[in-house]
């Protein structure tokens, strides 16, 4: 298992669906208080206001003296109405005409004001201030009630808060870790995979989310490396074997020139079979770090325009002797330019290669060097050799792979002539295709963008 140090994302996540939650559940309240607020203003405003309509249209027939003569008359009609039960009405000196039991600690008369809220003792009161014909008037109804409401939002936001907040918390924390279980299993997973156990894929759901699609990745990931690292396995143990014998023939040559005498003709035949198993080591080992260098992209190319024809009738020139020693007919189609943009010297190379290939190959006929232009720079080698057949032309430019066991011995080559030559292709962004038929000869053609 894999140990978890710091704050784990599933207790971050948890921690973040409270967090938003408490915010939420903040804006909320202070939304809902100020509308509660509001509609209470509003409510009681409006109360307030028909009283004074009322009230006007009482008192608006009776003149200061005569509304003193009126008092129980006009205490009568307050009672028509609770709110008018809390009233105050004064002359313009501030003589009081009439009051209501009670209202000795409201605020002071003053000239008409918009309605505010004021505290009298326990009592919360709705005051309205106006001017009226005998004087002012200040009106004042209860609002205890609503304050109530209130205190009662407040209480129940107060204590249901955190109780819901830490529903939540645990909530969350339990669903995180039900979502990120497949992460725990991946981590675990991965942790045991290693150069040894590389065919361990990561586990998938199958309902296709982010995680899902994470693991196809990475499962992807771990194919190439295993495909490269079984690559490079069996390419060590190939290279292995390759040096192993021309090595073996030389220790067993020195070893039996050492066992008795020997003529001069057995020393000349031991020591030049001694150098050409050397030659063929020094190959080997010189082919093995061109390849190596190719596949760390360490490759001295120089890409500049150059002329791929130039580059063809070189290896063309370079080749015909051979050709001519096995007296085969090698015929070069290349004076058209063809300007690309490559490495002539590489190029060259891997011209060279695909003629030795022929050439080894090829016991009676001719070969066919060509270039065309056909949309993309062709260069094409043709043989009449023994060709390929169909089962092994998707392995010929593997590494040490050979169609016989013994051919590559027999004809002196190594083995990686042809995966050299692919991988320069690829490098200038090109392909190297294969036709080929047993005993009807082959046909290779490299393919390279055209300037």
């Amino acid at each position: 298992m894999i140990k978890h140090r710091g704050t784990s994302i599933r207790f971050r996540l948890a921690a973040s669906y409270t967090a938003v939650l408490a915010l939420t559940f903040a804006l909320i309240g202070v939304c809902v208080w100020v509308a509660l607020e509001h509609s209470i203003q509003e409510t009681a405003d409006r109360e307030l206001r028909s009283r004074l309509a009322d009230i006007r249209r009482y008192i608006d027939g009776f003149s200061a003296a005569d509304l003193l003569h009126q008092e129980a008359e006009f205490r009568e009609e307050s009672l028509l109405g609770q709110a008018t039960a809390n009233v105050r009405i004064s002359d313009t000196s501030g003589k009081w005409l009439f009051r209501t039991p009670g209202t000795e600690g409201w605020p002071p008369m003053a000239a008409e004001d918009n309605p505010r809220t004021v505290r009298v003792g326990r009592e919360v009161l709705r005051v309205l201030m106006a001017r009226v014909r005998v004087g002012f008037v200040q009106i004042g109804l209860p609002i205890d009630a609503f304050e109530e409401v209130k205190n009662g939002f407040l209480w129940s936001i107060g204590l249901g808060s955190p109780f819901l907040l830490l529903l939540a918390g645990f909530g969350g924390y339990w669903m995180s870790g039900r979502a990120l279980r497949p992460v725990d299993e991946i981590s675990n997973t991965a942790a045991r995979i290693s150069a040894q156990e590389l065919s361990t894929r990561l586990p998938t759901s199958g309902v296709g989310d982010e995680l899902d699609r994470l693991s196809g990745i990475l499962n992807a990931m771990l194919t190439r490396l295993e495909s490269a690292f079984k690559r490079i396995t069996e390419f060590t143990a190939d290279a292995s074997h390759e040096l192993r014998t021309p090595v073996a023939i030389i220790q067993t040559t020195s070893e039996l020139m050492q066992t008795r005498s020997r003529t001069v003709h057995e020393h000349v035949e031991a020591w030049g079979l001694v150098r050409a198993e050397t030659e063929r080591i020094s190959r080997l080992i010189a082919d093995l770090l061109t390849l190596a260098r190719l596949d760390a992209g360490k490759a001295d190319f120089e890409f500049r325009p150059m002329d791929l024809s130039e580059a063809v009738r070189t290896a063309g020139e370079e080749m015909r002797v051979m050709a001519d020693a096995k007296e085969l007919v090698l015929s070069v189609h290349a004076a058209t330019p063809c300007p690309i943009h490559g490495d002539l010297e590489a190029l060259r190379r891997a011209t060279c290669i695909l003629l030795d290939n022929a050439i080894k190959f090829t016991h009676s006929g001719g070969i066919r060097l060509e270039v065309n232009v056909q949309g993309r720079a062709e260069v094409t080698v043709s043989d009449t050799g023994v060709g390929i057949g169909q089962e092994d032309i998707p392995f010929i430019f593997e590494r040490f792979y050979r169609v016989s066991k013994d051919r590559s011995r027999k004809t002196g080559g190594t083995g990686l002539g042809l995966s050299i030559a692919r991988l320069i292709v690829e490098r200038h962004g090109g392909e190297l295709r294969v036709e080929s038929a047993p005993s009807k000869g082959s046909t290779f053609t490299m393919l390279l963008p055209a300037s």
